[in-house]
């Protein structure tokens, strides 16, 4: 099952973070969600302050890396696709000569843009910052023998000149693929716990303001992350053992995190508070993530995969949904006469 880019999707939620953080002072601030005087969801939005969270700064300086990590895994021309296409049309073949040799799309682009990250790094990141380093090398050393294999492809007159220039190569560059990958898979990973931490962090915050419907909306939102991620995982071979032990136990898991927020829904709407209706679509979103890990698991459905990636797609719509509608409502209340 080839890589899809998951953490692109997940930085979207950084979108409404700076919208909400950019409310004006004292609009709402003074409210008490246990007063009933605003919705329980918006309790943190109110006490947001201009300038960005530790929590928002962190996911921020986070983006490069993930816009990198997607620039390499997000098409047919990324770091393994590119690696299957040499494999199964070079590596092995009698004729070279025959078919342009591939290559990672802006892939020089990409080692700059990781280039520049790591000049503006804040402390605090220095795993993150050794896998950056680690995957630049590695790419970097792939960059100069694809090009030393694009100019031996460049006089296509001779083909008996390509093989016997080309073939030599062969095996250095399978090498040189693979300690790429196994390096992005490596900041992959590193990603994604900079994404847990971050996340819960934020929990920390909903847990202290007793929002018990934002905790449990942010635990579901990182857990199908994280169940998505195993199949983000560039290395080859891709080990599917590995991926499905791991991701049934994020699924029970997320299938606890989905019951406690239908709780903290149903007691919200007992005392009589408004809940958005946006947290029981990311609750029912988040059980058909289940259903479908199910169906990949154990049948190997493609479509299914698919409709995993959808589902998630759509849980943080109504993510970023319920901060604006949480925002606005908070500023409605605000504004009301006494």
């Amino acid at each position: 099952m080839r890589p899809y880019p998951v953490f692109l999707s997940a930085v979207l939620i950084l979108c409404i973070a700076l919208v909400s953080s950019c409310k004006p002072a004292g609009e709402g601030s003074g409210k008490s969600a246990a007063a009933g005087s605003s919705s329980p969801e918006s309790t943190l939005l109110a006490q947001e302050p201009k300038v960005l969270t530790a929590e928002q700064a962190a996911e921020r300086n986070l983006s490069p890396y993930v816009g990198a990590f997607n620039s390499l895994v997000d098409h047919e021309r990324g770091l393994p696709e590119t690696y299957r296409s040499f494999m199964r049309g070079f590596r092995n073949a009698r004729q070279l000569g025959n078919q342009e040799f591939p290559v990672v799309e802006n892939l020089a682009q990409t080692i700059t843009t990781l280039q520049l990250s790591l000049l503006t790094r804040p402390p605090g990141e220095e795993q993150l910052n050794v896998r950056a380093t680690e995957l630049i090398d590695a790419l970097e050393v792939l960059l100069a023998s694809e090009k030393e294999m694009v100019a031996i492809y460049g006089d296509r007159e001779d083909q008996a000149d390509i093989m016997a220039k080309a073939r030599p190569l062969l095996a250095r560059l399978q090498s040189d693929y693979e300690k790429a990958l196994l390096s992005l898979s490596r900041l992959g990973d590193e990603i994604m716990r900079s994404r847990r931490q971050i996340a819960e962090k934020r929990m920390e915050q909903f847990r202290e303001v007793d929002n018990m419907i934002a905790y449990h909306t942010e635990e579901i939102m990182i857990l199908s992350e994280e169940i998505l991620a195993l199949f983000d995982d560039p290395k080859v071979p891709f080990n599917r053992a590995v991926t499905f032990s791991r991701g049934n136990i994020l699924v029970v898991r997320l299938d606890n995190a989905i019951r406690a927020l239908r709780r903290a829904t149903d007691e919200a709407r007992a005392k009589g508070d408004k809940v958005n209706p946006y947290f029981d679509a990311i609750r029912n979103r988040a059980s058909g993530i289940i259903a479908d890990y199910r169906e990949v698991r154990d049948r190997r459905s493609q479509t299914a995969f698919v409709n995993m990636l959808k589902k998630f797609d759509l849980a943080i719509q109504d993510y970023n949904s319920a901060q604006i509608a949480a925002m606005y409502l908070d500023d409605a209340e605000s504004a009301a006469p006494g």
